[in-house]
């Protein structure tokens, strides 16, 4: 499987390029706190507009808004989204559009991890919790002890087989199961048309306007804190 250098442009297959979404994945962590931090510098901004007409109010308003956008990238920005012929990852100030055909592993654990070759590509808005990763981690553990690594694997597949309905399948499990697919797919009509991976290439960019916004807002606030 061939893979080209990555590169910043964009081309067909490009979420910009008129391709309309097959699956849009929702966020497992961030939600939350997100929302919460953008309600709280929301506040802060306009308490200081209307009350507090100082210097020192400027700078609460501008660290305010400065926090906000930390908020967006870190918690809400990241996002990922699957379009016919590649997978749209968002990051928090770089976004990867890789081709299926050239993903060569899903896993998933604290975070979502695309593998193509040795190069890894992460969401951070998908993945486990700190407590179920910890739990799934012990499970593996103790059964690689008590049965050895092979025979424990052999045991859980076999386990999952005789009993499918017995455990509702998580989102998570969905999200990589659902991804997997569409690997398989893009694979498969590949080789339906004689075609190779060598053409395709993994896309990165930028998210100006984050960029823009983290650049204003930090340099405000540095200049306010100066004068």
């Amino acid at each position: 499987m061939g893979l080209s250098r990555s590169t910043p442009s964009r081309g067909p297959g490009s979420p910009s390029g008129g391709e309309q979404p097959v699956e849009r994945f929702k966020p497992t962590t961030g939600t939350f706190v997100g929302y919460a931090g953008l309600l709280v510098a929301a506040f802060a901004v306009g308490y200081t507009a209307l009350n507090v007409h100082s210097v020192v109010g400027l700078r609460i308003a501008l660290a305010a808004a400065f926090a906000a956008v930390l908020v967006w990238v870190s918690q809400l920005r990241p996002r990922v989204t699957a379009y016919p012929s590649a997978l749209h990852m968002k990051g928090s100030l770089r976004d990867a559009l890789v081709p299926y055909v050239l993903i060569d592993e899903v896993a998933l654990g604290h975070t979502l991890n695309v593998w193509v070759g040795e190069r890894r590509f992460v969401c951070i808005g998908i993945g486990l919790s700190l407590g179920t990763d910890i739990r799934q981690r012990a499970k593996k553990q103790r059964q690689g002890s008590l049965l050895g690594s092979s025979r424990a694997h052999q045991f859980s597949e076999k386990a999952e087989m005789a009993a499918p309905d017995q455990t509702a399948m998580s989102y998570q499990t969905f999200v990589v199961t659902r991804i997997e697919e569409l690997v398989e797919q893009a694979r498969k009509e590949m080789h339906r048309r004689g075609e190779t991976a060598d053409s395709a290439e993994v896309r990165r960019s930028y998210a100006v306007p984050e960029v823009v916004a983290l650049a204003v807002t930090g340099l405000a606030l540095v200049v306010t804190l100066l004068v």
